[in-house]
């Protein structure tokens, strides 16, 4: 049986008393204690400010699943729209934003599949996301 834990830790100090945080999770398959058995990871180069479909519903055989996304840009003026809905069909408007990804940014989720997950770079220079699915 596969087992993939995913940990975070978080420091702080800006506020009068440190802030330690940390937590780890096993991921599981939905429902289940059955550990999630695929993981599928991506980097590709985006050169347009087009929202394009990330992840698509099709490309996870399972109800339930994991996504890391992070932008590894330096240039602070290169960051990513990611929203959930279907850029594929033919609008925008058909999406929902769910966060912003600034350079040196990374977003970790649990994705129920419903819907497809979208960017949108902000520049039309040649910007490379990084991406992993554990499904």
């Amino acid at each position: 049986m596969a087992i993939t834990n995913a940990t975070i830790d978080l420091a702080s100090d800006i506020t009068d008393s440190a802030l330690a945080v940390s937590n780890t999770t096993e991921l599981n398959t939905a429902g289940t204690t059955t550990g999630v058995n695929t993981m599928t990871s991506v980097t590709k180069v985006l050169s347009s400010t087009n929202q394009v479909d990330l992840i698509t519903t099709g490309s996870v055989s399972t109800t339930h699943a994991y996504v890391y996304i992070n932008n590894p840009s330096t240039d602070e003026t290169q960051y990513f729209n990611i929203a959930i809905g279907n850029a594929g069909a033919g609008s925008p408007t058909d999406t929902e934003e769910i966060g912003r990804l600034y350079a040196g940014d990374f977003m970790w989720f649990p994705w129920d599949v419903d819907d497809d997950i979208c960017i949108t770079p902000s520049t039309s220079d040649d910007m490379t996301v990084e991406y992993m699915v554990f499904s």
